[in-house]
C-alpha cells in the first residue's frame, strides 16, 4: 500500500503541493495566527486528508462506507466543497470593509447554498457530484477575490511593494487563478468527457491546483504580519 500511495503522489503531484503548503503554513504560523487566516492550516490539512481519503475509498474496499449503490467518494467531495466554500466566503466577508461588497458576498453565499439544495433534487448527492452547484460556488470565490482586490485599491492601500508581503494577496492570487478556470474545466469533464480526454484536462486541473498551492506557499515564505490586510 505504501508503494501504491507513493506512486499515487507522483501521479497526483498536487498532493505534494498540499503537503508542502501545510508544512509551511505550520512553520510560519506565527505570521498570521491572530489574523482572519488563523484557521487556514486546518483547511489545507482537511484538503490533504480529503484527497487521500478519496483515493482510499476509490481503491480499497475496506474503506467503503456505504453499500455499493452509494458513492462515498462523491459524498465526501460534495461535503468538502460546501465546507471550503463557506470558509472562503466568510473569510472575504470579514476582510472586505465596503458595506455594499459585504452585502453582495452574503447574498451570493446564500445563493450558493440554495443552488446545492436545488441540485440535490435533480442530482443525488450520495451518488454523484453536484457539479452545477460546485461550479457556481467556485465562481463566487473568484468574485469574492475581485471584491477583495477592489476594496484594497479603493481604500488607497494598494502598493505592490507592500502587497507582496501580504499573505492574503498570495492566497487571493492562487484562489482567483484556480477558481476562475475550474468551473469551465469541471463542466467539460461532466458534460463533454470526450473533450476532457482529448485535451487531457485532468492534467490541466492538477497543474492549476499545484499553481494555487505554490502561490499559498510563496505567501507563507514572503509574508510579514505587519503587512496583512
Amino acid at each position: 500500500m505504501i508503494q501504491e500511495l507513493f506512486e499515487f503522489a507522483l501521479k497526483r503531484y498536487n498532493i505534494i503541493a498540499y503537503l508542502v503548503a501545510l508544512i509551511l503554513s505550520i512553520r510560519y504560523y506565527g505570521k498570521y495566527f491572530d489574523t482572519a487566516l488563523k484557521y487556514f492550516p486546518m483547511i489545507i490539512a482537511y484538503t490533504l486528508f480529503n484527497e487521500l481519503l478519496g483515493y482510499f475509498v476509490r481503491n480499497y474496499d475496506d474503506f467503503a462506507f456505504f453499500s455499493d449503490n452509494i458513492s462515498a467518494n462523491d459524498l465526501i467531495y460534495n461535503f468538502y466543497d460546501l465546507v471550503i466554500y463557506s470558509y472562503f466566503y466568510f473569510l472575504y466577508w470579514r476582510l472586505v470593509d465596503n458595506k455594499v461588497a459585504r452585502k453582495w458576498i452574503k447574498i451570493l453565499s446564500i445563493s450558493v447554498l440554495i443552488s446545492y439544495i436545488i441540485s440535490s433534487f435533480y442530482q443525488n448527492p450520495l451518488k454523484m457530484s453536484l457539479f452545477y452547484a460546485t461550479c457556481y460556488g467556485s465562481l463566487i470565490i473568484a468574485i469574492c477575490v475581485i471584491f477583495y482586490f477592489a476594496n484594497r485599491i479603493k481604500s488607497g492601500g494598494w502598493n505592490w511593494n507592500w502587497e507582496k508581503y501580504n499573505l492574503m494577496t498570495w492566497v487571493s492570487i492562487g484562489l482567483f487563478v484556480f477558481y476562475l478556470l475550474f468551473p469551465i474545466i469541471y463542466l467539460i469533464g461532466f458534460l463533454r468527457y470526450d473533450l476532457w480526454q482529448k485535451f487531457n484536462l485532468q492534467t490541466t486541473l492538477l497543474i492549476l491546483i499545484t499553481c494555487m498551492y505554490i502561490s499559498f506557499s510563496i505567501g507563507f515564505l514572503k509574508s510579514s504580519r505587519r503587512f496583512f490586510r
